[in-house]
């Protein structure tokens, strides 16, 4: 009897892990079709580096940091991955380019043809940027150097009242341009070098 309550447990379990398994990558798998066999590699690379970082979080024996090492291509794959798994408002794109001493560059396509903005700002608008980031208790922090328009430099003032203005409208809280995030779970540290994320957990 107890053999057969096993064998039954053995097998609801791993029937469990399969649909557990099969949800999680759902959305790649339907993606899969669309991307190469490069970007489905980097993509995967970046959601197994998630897994093994939050389960490392949850064991309770005391450890030292380790790292983890994402090239700029996997990131950029998994954001690409997200914003069409997850949409967020208003963000269409979005590209890093991942430089020494946590300096970053990048690249922001927004949809604004909802917002009320002055005329000079198109309704889909191109955004480079330069920006450092730093962490400090749990917490990752942004300081943005420049903000271009295409190929026209924004003052970091005006920038940073315009999103106030769109959070306002949207009954959110009106935070500028350089602003602070929760680290994801998991994760310590976060440095750069030239074309590298190097994560601590």
């Amino acid at each position: 009897m107890k053999k057969v309550y096993l064998k039954k447990s053995i097998s609801a379990f791993l029937i469990l892990g399969l649909i557990v398994w099969i949800i999680s990558n759902l959305s790649l798998l339907i993606l899969a079709q669309d991307l190469t066999p490069e970007e489905q590699a980097r993509i995967q690379k970046v959601l197994q580096t998630i897994e093994m970082m939050e389960r490392a979080a949850l064991d309770p024996k005391p450890r030292a940091l380790k790292q983890v090492i994402l090239t700029e291509e996997e990131l950029n794959a998994y954001i690409a991955y997200r914003l069409r798994t997850e949409p967020v408002e208003w963000l269409q794109e979005l590209q890093l380019k991942l430089l020494n001493d946590n300096c970053i560059e990048g690249k922001a396509v927004f949809d604004l043809s909802q917002e009320n903005l002055p005329n000079f700002i198109p309704k889909k608008a191109v955004f480079f940027f330069s920006a450092l980031f730093q962490v400090k208790e749990n917490k990752i922090y942004f300081e943005f150097k420049k903000v271009f328009l295409g190929s026209q430099e924004l003052n970091l003032d005006f920038v940073s009242e315009i999103i106030k203005q769109i959070a306002l409208a949207h009954n959110a809280v009106p935070e500028g341009l350089n602003r602070s995030y929760d680290l994801p779970f998991g994760i310590k540290d976060i440095k750069s070098r030239k074309g590298l994320a190097i994560f601590y957990y």
